[in-house]
Formats: structure tokens, C-alpha cells, sequence
């Protein structure tokens, strides 16, 4: 077999197990009693000596393990018997944060609308809290006849998200969602991009670095440039000045000290009783 054919035949094994997996998670009892309970995200495939290793993730991991692991027990003999390959185990990954994962928000919306409750109120609800929880922009798609008999696409954004380029392909995620309803297919696409993203065109300057670089290379190695400015700065010795062997230096003095003597004022001397004219 090519080995593109392999590449291939791997990508559409892992999408087709995904969307068994979220259709048996949503297919289980619940007792909420509506589609999509589970927090269903999406899974990963890992192909190990002892088997295919999957690992779902979830924002409700307790519902889709189950008491006692009942849940993961049956899906894991679901998956093996549908699709004939040996699962070695099945793991559930937590979401921390599921108002910045985007299938997670498309299945709340289209629970939503099944549940009757009118489309803009859900998808202007679901933006403000995604919002709230630190994303930098978000968009969402619904299309099909959501309020009359002819479909159509409506639109709801807020903040900023890329559309081109290397941040729409990394930092921005992805979600669908399809509802069945009398009047036809509902479509609800989710993209949401978070604040923790740094795009290409945003420089963080760090203060401090600088100086404490000086510190460090001062402690470890003392700069020269540095040592001759603070003893440049340090007031000089008089002695130091001059050469003992010469007379320079009372030279100096004694002229300093005739400079001092002629600038006091002159005063003429009396004999007693007296007076100076």
C-alpha cells in the first residue's frame, strides 16, 4: 500500500471513531434528559504494542466514565466491536476551561435550541460568557430556517479573531454542531480565539533585564571600563600629585598662601592716644 494511502485510511478511522464515540455518548441515559450531556470535545488515537490507545476529552469526565466505569466499559466494547480493532484502554481528559473550547459551545447552543429557547438569546448568551472567560474574539455561524421557511445564514461576533494566515490555522478553534429539526437541518459553526495567543505582530518588552544583567556580570566578572570610571570619580591624593624630589609642591602652597595674604585688607598701626587721620 502507498504510503499516502496510509496517512489517508489513519485520518478517516480517527474521524469515524469520533463521531461513534460522540453518538454513544449522547445516545446513554441521562438524567438531564437532552443531547449532548457529556461535554463531548473531541478524542485522540494512539497506536501502542498493547493496542489503540483513545483518549477522550471532556468537560463532564464523571458522567462519561460512569459509576464504577460502567460508561467507559461499554463504549470501549462498542468501539471494538464496530470498528474490529483491539482497544487497549480508554481514557477521559478533563477540560479545564470548556467556555474557550469551541465544540463544546456549538453542542450548548444546538441543546439549546432543541430545548425551544430562541436562537439569538442562546448565541448572545454563549458569547458573553465566552467572552467573560478570556478570549480575544469569537464568531458564530448558524444556518438554516431558524425563524421562517427560507434558510439563511446569521452571524454573531465579538472582539477579534484572524482569518488568514498562521493564527487563523493555530490559534483559532474550531466547532460544528447539526441539529434536526421539522423544518430541516440547522447548522452551528463556533471559532474562537483565545487571549492567550500571542500573535506574530506583538513584541512584550521585559523590564528590568537589563540591570539585573549588570548586577550579575558585575558580581561575576568586574567590567574594567567600570572600575577605571569609579576610581576616576574618587577625589586624588595631594601627595600623589607631586614628586617628592622636586619643589613643585611648595611652590604651590607658598604661592596659594601670598595669594590669600594680599587679599586681606590693609590697616595702619596708631601709637596709643592717638588718633588715625
Amino acid at each position: 500500500m502507498h504510503l499516502k494511502k496510509i496517512f489517508i485510511d489513519a485520518g478517516i478511522q480517527t474521524v469515524l471513531i469520533s463521531e461513534f464515540v460522540g453518538r454513544e455518548l449522547n445516545t446513554q441515559s441521562t438524567p438531564q434528559g437532552y443531547k449532548g450531556y457529556a461535554g463531548y470535545a473531541g478524542l485522540e488515537l494512539q497506536k501502542t504494542p498493547m493496542g489503540t490507545r483513545i483518549t477522550i476529552r471532556t468537560s463532564r469526565p464523571g458522567i462519561v466514565i460512569g459509576k464504577k466505569g460502567s460508561n467507559v466499559k461499554a463504549l470501549t466494547q462498542a468501539v471494538k466491536n464496530h470498528f474490529n480493532i483491539e482497544v487497549s484502554t480508554i481514557d477521559v481528559e478533563a477540560i479545564e476551561v470548556p467556555e474557550l473550547n469551541a465544540q463544546i459551545q456549538a453542542e450548548k447552543i444546538a441543546i439549546a435550541i432543541e430545548k425551544g429557547q430562541n436562537y439569538r438569546r442562546a448565541t448572545y448568551s454563549i458569547v458573553r460568557r465566552i467572552m467573560r472567560s478570556g478570549a480575544r474574539g469569537v464568531e458564530i455561524h448558524i444556518s438554516g430556517k431558524v425563524t421562517s421557511q427560507r434558510a439563511r445564514v446569521q452571524v454573531f461576533r465579538a472582539g477579534i479573531i484572524s482569518k488568514c494566515g498562521i493564527p487563523a490555522i493555530e490559534g483559532v478553534d474550531y466547532g460544528v454542531a447539526h441539529l434536526t429539526q421539522k423544518s430541516g437541518v440547522i447548522g452551528i459553526r463556533v471559532k474562537i480565539m483565545p487571549d492567550s495567543y500571542q500573535m506574530p505582530d506583538e513584541v512584550k518588552i521585559l523590564e528590568g533585564i537589563f540591570e539585573r544583567k549588570q548586577e550579575e556580570k558585575k558580581k561575576d566578572e568586574p567590567d574594567e571600563y567600570w572600575e577605571k570610571s569609579q576610581k576616576a570619580t574618587e577625589k586624588p591624593d595631594e601627595d600623589a600629585l607631586f614628586d617628592d624630589t622636586s619643589a613643585a609642591k611648595d611652590t604651590i602652597l607658598k604661592s596659594a598662601e601670598e595669594d590669600e595674604e594680599s587679599k586681606k585688607p590693609e590697616t595702619t598701626e596708631t601709637p596709643e592716644g592717638e588718633k588715625s587721620a
